[in-house]
């Protein structure tokens, strides 16, 4: 008798904390820069429900991505969120080593999980890792226009109808990942419409007619560059953007309704972002601030409202600070940093942050100064990101700048032993030796 009331107390002691645990809505999109949010900075894009977050939240906005082994450069971000291992560590990840994964973990702590839109991880198959999934989409749509309407709307929707029927006593995690506004940039014309491509303003490292940067091996356009095509892709990004903003709207409306918003902690980020020409980039595998930066945004209860951080970041450090504002103990060990000590105001963010684009491409960034290293030509490039944050100055054959170089290097080849990174840059840093 005693002890079946012991496990009576037990059982309703964990769902009491089940129930009182806060769910979470974790929304990703693909390919979406910090530009392309009007709470970031750009009054020219509307996205009121992403705004709304931010105004409710939290937003980082030197959010990075450490960089790629692929071209698809969402695998290896992904990949990093869902196994919380570093770059290089990541790409060794395969169905039969893969470590236990962030869906994974919260289910062992009661969390039921949920996921739809888009995959492209490493690892397990998502249908394993996951106690339900919605449709899955593929890393590269062939169109957005399905029979079932719209990838985006079909995303939105199916975390609608979630939501709305769910019924389980356990809190939730919800997955919605979104594919835009990853190419084919294919939408409504009212949202073309709202972004007239002869008047989308290009930042000044844009520049017409210029050759393509030959230190960026991807490039997804003609060479010399043209402004008025990159204009033209800025706006059927915009309006990709603006339409999957009206669905998330709807998708926070529905918490709303479901009374289960007060109660849902609220993730908005995106893998990466992308270069529209800028400093010569038409594409997403480079080092330069529109493609190595996405926005980050965390609305929570405990989460002081309407605040901006500035400190350099991982996005997927956005992992284990979910865990310690849930209070969730860890067992498996993660790569990445919780961004608590940030939001609290009680610490530090990182002294640096290292990049990486394959063997060709590697960077490090301290202090507001940027080194970009291209190891196979032995080119470099200097930023000072404070007084030059679109990169149009390349500081590196000032005088005053070797201290800084040094300085950067020395920390760079200290990054290329904690991430276990190969790639050899012994010509480079002798150069520099004091």
């Amino acid at each position: 008798m005693k002890l079946r009331f012991l496990m009576f107390f037990l059982s309703f002691g964990y769902t009491l904390t089940s129930f009182a645990q806060l769910n979470i809505l974790f929304i990703e999109s693909d390919d979406q820069s910090n530009q392309t949010v009007g709470a970031y900075g750009n009054k020219a894009i509307s996205t009121p429900n992403i705004d709304a977050l931010a105004k409710e939240g939290t937003s980082f906005s030197a959010a990075y991505n450490m960089g790629c082994w692929s071209p698809a450069v969402c695998i290896p971000s992904r990949t990093m969120l869902i196994y919380g291992k570093y770059l290089w560590k990541s790409q060794e990840i395969n169905k039969k080593n893969a470590p236990k994964s962030l869906p994974e973990k919260l289910q062992d702590h009661g969390y039921y999980t949920y996921m739809t839109g888009k995959w492209h991880a490493m690892g397990k198959n998502v249908k394993e890792i996951f106690n339900e999934t919605g449709s899955i989409q593929p890393g590269q749509l062939k169109t957005y226009n399905s029979e079932g309407g719209h990838i985006t709307d079909i995303t939105a929707n199916e975390a609608i109808d979630f939501l709305k029927g769910y019924k389980n006593d356990k809190p939730f995690f919800a997955y919605v990942a979104f594919n835009a506004p990853h190419v084919p940039r294919q939408t409504e014309q009212k949202y073309y419409d709202m972004y007239p491509a002869g008047e989308v303003l290009l930042p000044p490292s844009v520049v017409d007619s210029t050759p393509l940067n030959t230190n960026v091996k991807y490039q997804y356009t003609n060479n010399p560059l043209r402004s008025k095509t990159m204009q033209q892709r800025v706006q059927q990004n915009n309006a990709m953007v603006t339409h999957m903003d009206d669905r998330i709207g709807a998708i926070i409306n529905t918490l709303k309704e479901q009374k289960l918003y007060d109660r849902t902690l609220i993730v908005f980020t995106s893998d990466h972002g992308i270069n529209f020409g800028e400093n010569g980039v038409a594409g997403k595998v480079c080092l330069y601030e529109p493609s190595v930066t996405a926005p980050l945004i965390i609305k929570a209860p405990s989460i002081t409202p309407n605040s901006k951080i500035s400190s350099r970041v991982y996005l997927q450090d956005v992992v284990p600070t979910l865990f310690d504002l849930l209070d969730l103990e860890v067992n498996e060990p993660t790569d990445f940093e919780s961004l608590v000590p940030l939001l609290t105001q009680t610490g530090k963010a990182r002294t640096s942050i290292y990049l990486a684009m394959f063997d060709d491409q590697r960077g490090i960034i301290s202090e507001d100064n940027k080194l970009i290293v291209y190891p196979k030509t032995g080119i470099l490039e200097l930023y000072d990101l404070k007084k030059d944050p679109w990169e149009t100055k390349n500081l590196i054959t000032k005088k005053k700048s070797k201290s800084t170089i040094i300085s950067l290097l020395s920390q760079l080849k200290e990054w290329q032993l904690q991430t276990e990174d190969e790639t050899d840059l012994a010509e480079i840093y002798s150069k520099y030796e004091q």
